[in-house]
């Protein structure tokens, strides 16, 4: 049978976002959640969680939005001349999105290292949100090896990275960006009519969908 895990993506975002993954969890429509730890909800977010202790919360390591949790100084390319990331309009007018190996090991460190003060352990399980390339994937690699953690590799393009020891693999990944209807909302009919292809994947299949719930 296929196992299928649904994922609230932003947690932290903001508090109106919080309430409304609590909510999907609450309603049984999300299986977990990811936490964006530099944000400043984000303590909002885990004081939320706390009342579900069977809810999963990852990290959704964020490289977009607010301040990084790493001094600025220390990541330049990162950051504006406020010390805030850069915005998604700005990766937009590159022609090539490229990431610093040092700079991105650095602030994904500095994320975890939130994570684990805001919750009082490191998140099983990682990824990032929104935008990221080669070496961002080789980064999250070698962290979790490090850390003993899971992490989700989706900037490499057709490259195969070795499995991660002590987890199943996810064979398919569906991010609710890419769907052509995700701005009309995602309705039980589409799983009725296997939009997703989750029925049409074999047995064995492991599909992990992220959805923006909030």
């Amino acid at each position: 049978m296929v196992k299928v895990i649904i994922d609230a993506d932003d947690f932290g975002m903001s508090e109106a976002i919080n309430h409304g993954i609590i909510k999907s969890y609450v309603d049984g429509l999300t299986t977990s959640t990811l936490l964006m730890p530099n944000l400043p909800t984000a303590e909002h977010a885990v004081a939320l969680a706390k009342n579900y202790p069977g809810l999963f919360v990852g990290q959704h390591t964020n490289f977009l939005l607010g301040k990084p949790c790493a001094d600025p100084c220390m990541i330049p390319s990162l950051v504006d001349e406020q010390g805030n990331f850069h915005r998604s309009s700005y990766y937009r007018q590159q022609k090539q999105v490229t990431f610093v190996y040092e700079e991105v090991r650095l602030e994904t460190i500095a994320q975890l290292t939130r994570f684990k003060e805001l919750t009082g352990h490191y998140p099983e399980h990682f990824d990032c949100h929104s935008i990221g390339d080669e070496v961002v994937d080789q980064v999250f690699l070698e962290l979790a090896e490090e850390y003993g953690l899971h992490t989700t590799l989706k900037y490499s393009g057709e490259k195969e990275y070795p499995p991660q020891q002590g987890y199943f693999q996810v064979t398919h990944l569906l991010e609710s960006g890419a769907l052509s209807y995700i701005h009309e909302g995602v309705s039980v009919e589409n799983f009725l009519e296997d939009d997703f292809g989750l029925l049409r994947m074999p047995e064995s299949a492991i599909a992990e969908m992220h959805f923006d719930v909030g």
